[in-house]
């Protein structure tokens, strides 16, 4: 899933997520996003990770990564879902405010396609190694 507010980093976003051929579901603020993944957790569905922009109308992505970890621990034998943090503001501060709001990494606007493949495929690893 990619939570983002802004149409036109949504295009780049989905676009680069395609040359890596993955599919996402795009979705424009925070609490459409908490919605969504509750939704999707009652009836089995799941999502393998979202990229969740920082600073959104409506519910800003601390909010829902927050939001969405007190979910997860109604369900503690689920794996937790990795979040990824999307800002434009490249200062520690804002990586270690996304951290501490429960996401598991943080990467900074524009987004480079190399940084997002190596991102997504440490997250795809460490998925492989739970799962066995």
């Amino acid at each position: 899933m990619v939570a983002e507010d802004n149409a036109t980093n949504q295009l780049v976003i989905k676009g680069m997520l395609k040359k890596l051929n993955v599919k996402c579901q795009l979705v424009e603020n925070g609490r459409l996003a908490v919605d969504i993944i509750a939704s999707a957790s009652r009836d089995g569905t799941s999502f393998d990770a979202v990229l969740m922009d920082c600073e959104m109308p409506v519910m800003d992505g601390y909010t829902a990564t927050q939001l969405i970890r007190e979910g997860e621990q109604r369900a503690p034998e689920k794996p937790a879902l990795p979040i990824i943090g999307l800002s434009a503001h490249a200062l520690e501060e804002f990586r270690q405010r996304a951290l501490s709001s429960g996401m598991d990494d943080y990467l900074t606007k524009p987004v480079k396609l190399s940084v997002l493949e190596r991102m997504l495929s440490a997250l795809a690893s460490e998925k492989s190694t739970v799962e066995h």
